[in-house]
C-alpha cells in the first residue's frame, strides 16, 4: 500500500490532517528510547504524535500530527493499521525478485549519499548485497533518455543482457534514470585475456567494451543511451565517489561532445578543467580574447574546427573526414582567420581557439 493512500486512511480515522516526513534513523531511535515505548511507536515528541511507516538504511519515513488531535486509543489503532500495511507490503516482493530489491536498496542508499556528497562510507553491513561487493570493481554508468518513448527497462532483462555480454556475474544498481554497473576484477582480467589485440592498451579495451555495450543495448531498447566508464578500479567504500565521478564524466560528455554517446574520462581532462572555471573568470577570458560566439554558431565552421582538432590539426586527414577538397578546407581556415585574427594551423592560436570553443559550449548550456 502506498503511503499516500495510508495517509488518507489515517486522516479519515482521526478527522484531521497529518504530515508525511523523513527522520534521521538515529534521531528516531533516540526518540523511541526517550519515550520508553517498545516496538515502532507511536512516539510522542515536541507536542507531536509520530508513527513509523518505513525504515531505510539511515532514515525513516513517518506520519505525524499534533498530540491534541488524537486520543491514546486512536494513536494505537493507527499504529496497528500501519504495522499491518507494512507486513502486507513486505509480502508483495516474491523471492525471485530478491536480487532486484537488494539492488534497489543499495541504489537508494547511494543516491542519498550522493545528494549529500558523503563519500568513503561503507555499505551498511545489514544490506544483503554487501557480500557481493568484494575486492576491486570497475564501474560503468548507463544513462537513458527514454522519456516519451513509452517503454521501461526491466531490471531482469538488462541484468541478463549484461551477464551475457561480460561473460559472468555483475552487480547492477538502479539510480533513477541511470544504472550503475559493477564489474569484478576477476571478470575484467578474463576480458583482458580475450582481447583481440594483445598490444591493445587498457583504455582501448575499455573503450571497445563501452562501444560493444552501446551497440548491444541499442538493439534491444529505443532511446538516447549514454555510457561512461570509471577511470580506475574501486572498492566497496568508494562506490559513492565513483558514482559521482561517473556522473561528472557523463555531464561533461553531454556538454562538450554532444554527438558522442560514449564518454571516457581520460578524453575529457581539458573539458573538466574548463568546466571548473568560475563563470566570472570564463567571461573575463572571453572578453580578453574576443567573443567569437557568432562565428561558432555557424555549423559548418564549428564542424570544421572540431574535426580539425580531433585529427591533430592534420589538413589532409581533416579534408578526407569531411569529404571535401583540401583547398576547400584551407579556404575555410583562412576565412576563420580573417573573421577572428586566429590561425588554427599555428600551435598558439589552435590552443586559444580550442579553449574558446569549450568555453562557448559551457556558456551555451548554462
Amino acid at each position: 500500500m502506498e503511503i499516500k493512500k495510508l495517509k488518507q486512511q489515517v486522516e479519515g480515522i482521526i478527522g484531521t490532517s497529518i504530515t508525511e516526513s523523513t527522520w534521521d534513523v538515529q534521531v528516531w531511535r533516540e526518540s523511541v528510547e526517550a519515550s520508553g515505548i517498545a516496538g515502532n511507536g507511536p512516539v510522542r515528541k515536541d507536542g507531536r504524535v509520530v508513527w513509523l511507516w518505513n525504515t531505510k538504511a539511515d532514515a525513516v519515513q513517518v506520519l505525524e500530527t499534533d498530540v491534541g488531535q488524537v486520543t491514546d486509543a486512536e494513536a494505537l489503532l493507527i499504529q496497528l493499521l500501519l504495522s499491518a500495511a507494512r507486513d502486507q507490503r513486505s509480502q508483495t516482493f516474491p523471492l525471485k525478485q530478491d536480487d532486484e530489491s537488494r539492488s534497489i536498496q543499495l541504489g537508494e542508499w547511494l543516491l542519498e549519499r550522493m545528494s549529500r556528497h558523503e563519500v568513503n562510507l561503507s555499505v551498511p553491513a545489514a544490506f544483503p548485497i554487501k557480500s557481493r561487493l568484494k575486492g576491486h570493481m570497475l564501474p560503468f554508468l548507463l544513462s537513458w533518455d527514454h522519456a516519451g518513448q513509452g517503454q521501461t527497462v526491466s531490471f531482469a532483462k538488462l541484468h541478463k543482457l549484461l551477464r551475457s555480454y561480460f561473460g559472468g556475474d555483475i552487480v547492477l544498481v538502479p539510480l533513477k534514470e541511470e544504472w550503475l554497473i559493477l564489474l569484478g576484477e576477476e571478470l575484467l582480467a578474463n576480458l583482458r585475456e580475450e582481447s583481440e589485440e594483445a598490444a591493445e592498451t587498457e583504455r582501448d579495451m575499455l573503450g571497445a567494451l563501452c562501444q560493444g555495450l552501446y551497440e548491444l543495448i541499442t538493439n534491444e531498447w529505443v532511446g538516447g543511451i549514454h555510457i561512461a566508464v570509471g577511470n580506475a578500479l574501486v572498492e566497496e567504500r568508494e562506490l559513492t565517489s565513483a558514482a559521482l565521478a561517473l556522473r561528472q564524466t557523463m555531464t561533461l560528455g553531454r556538454i562538450f561532445n554532444v554527438a558522442n554517446k560514449i564518454h571516457l574520462p581520460w578524453e575529457l581532462k581539458l573539458e573538466q578543467l574548463v568546466y571548473s572555471i568560475p563563470e566570472n573568470e570564463r567571461l573575463h577570458f572571453i572578453e580578453e580574447t574576443g567573443d567569437h560566439a557568432k562565428v561558432f554558431e555557424d555549423e559548418e565552421t564549428l564542424t570544421t574546427l572540431e574535426t580539425f582538432f580531433e585529427l591533430d590539426c592534420n589538413v589532409s586527414e581533416t579534408a578526407k573526414r569531411l569529404y571535401i577538397h583540401r583547398n576547400t578546407l584551407l579556404y575555410r581556415i583562412d576565412k576563420f582567420k580573417q573573421e577572428t585574427g586566429l590561425d588554427v594551423r599555428t600551435f598558439h592560436d589552435a590552443v586559444l581557439v580550442k579553449l574558446e570553443l569549450l568555453l562557448y559550449k559551457v556558456t551555451k548550456t548554462r
